[in-house]
């Protein structure tokens, strides 16, 4: 059975039939994601409540079937003596209490990126979407989501990889996360359409 925004997982075994049906599946949507990695996104998402979550999906012409987590160092216990901060953003966590830390946001953890990177072109998948949660914001791009976005799409291409979607996912209401895709391009933001699998 498939739905639009809460659908189940369906066999994607590749024979003709599930090529066709996958087919007209994106003819009306930008991406299809089984239910079981939506899941595993939510169930991510609560693990690291109140610290936002992230991670990356991947798989093949906008039919994910691949989950990658990555690890949030924001969230991290001296995530204010990493590297890659510069100086100013790194005394600007370190006054930070954890709590505080977590209403920022997120930086991916550049190893397990790395690391996700080569096993996405290994299995001779393509990126498809990244993706974090909103603890307590909606599920919508913050100012500093457009930004990241708008600033990374001259970055995707320099690490030959395609502009993903954009996945949030919000607990304001713990019990029925809210989870919505978008697009974002030159800082507009337009809703992508997901249709969910068995």
């Amino acid at each position: 059975m498939v739905r639009s925004c809460s659908h189940r997982y369906a066999d994607q075994r590749s024979s003709d039939a599930t090529k066709y049906f996958f087919s007209s599946l994106l003819a009306v949507s930008d991406l299809i994601i089984p239910q079981p990695i939506l899941d595993d996104m939510v169930a991510h998402a609560r693990e690291l409540d109140p610290y936002e979550c992230c991670g990356l999906l991947a798989g093949i012409n906008g039919a994910v079937t691949h989950v990658y987590r990555i690890t949030n160092i924001v969230a991290l216990e001296g995530a204010e003596k990493l590297s890659s901060f510069d100086p100013a953003k790194a005394a600007h966590l370190e006054r930070l209490s954890p709590a505080e830390r977590a209403e920022i946001a997120f930086v991916m953890d550049m190893q397990d990126f790395s690391t996700a990177k080569k096993d996405i072109r290994n299995k001779g998948l393509d990126l498809q979407v990244v993706y974090h949660s909103h603890p307590h914001d909606p599920a919508r791009p913050s100012i500093t989501d457009i930004k990241i976005a708008t600033d990374y799409e001259e970055i995707w291409p320099k690490i030959n990889l395609p502009i993903p979607a954009y996945l949030l996912i919000s607990l304001m209401e713990k019990s029925k996360p809210d989870i919505r895709g978008y697009w974002i391009k030159d800082g507009n933001v337009t809703q992508a359409h997901i249709t969910t699998t068995l």
